[in-house]
């Protein structure tokens, strides 16, 4: 039995491809954690969408795999947070920056803690929780009591 395929499924194949070709679920999804260095932990719910990919559609599913895990956005992000090992961080990589108190709003600090640590900011109500420093030096104390209030 031979199948022929018409000019309308050739450019349906094809175009299947592009998108599969162009983009996987992660790096639609997280364009944030594209160019991020391979390895650590997969993110589960990105590697079921492109296994769903895979179930449906074989051939993007796999350009989606490969997509994903060439980006690295298949990857969840390096988990690093300040105050998580005080030795790892030294006193000489904090630095103070000086915002006028009338710009001190929740964006205006997302914007300033983001270019000055390299990466995305983003502050979301509730989650955190705020202190005033009255010098450089007190960050790890003032850390330490808000984490054990938290505790």
């Amino acid at each position: 039995m031979k199948v022929v395929l018409s000019r309308r499924d050739w450019m349906g194949i094809g175009a299947a491809g592009v998108l599969g070709l162009a983009t996987g679920c992660g790096t639609i999804l997280h364009p944030e954690r594209r160019n991020q260095p391979p390895g650590g932990d997969l993110d589960w719910g990105i590697v079921a969408l492109d296994a769903v990919g895979l179930l449906l559609f074989f051939i993007p599913g796999i350009i989606a795999f490969a997509v994903d895990f060439s980006t690295g956005a298949i990857y969840l992000p390096a988990c690093q947070s300040y105050g998580s090992d005080e030795a790892s961080l030294k006193d000489e990589s904090l630095v103070t920056v000086d915002v006028p108190k009338k710009e001190l709003t929740r964006q205006r600090v997302e914007e300033v803690a983001s270019r000055h640590s390299g990466r995305e900011v983003r502050l979301v109500t509730g989650a955190y929780e705020t202190s005033r420093l009255a010098k450089l030096d007190d960050f790890w104390t003032t850390l330490k009591s808000l984490a054990a209030g938290r505790a």
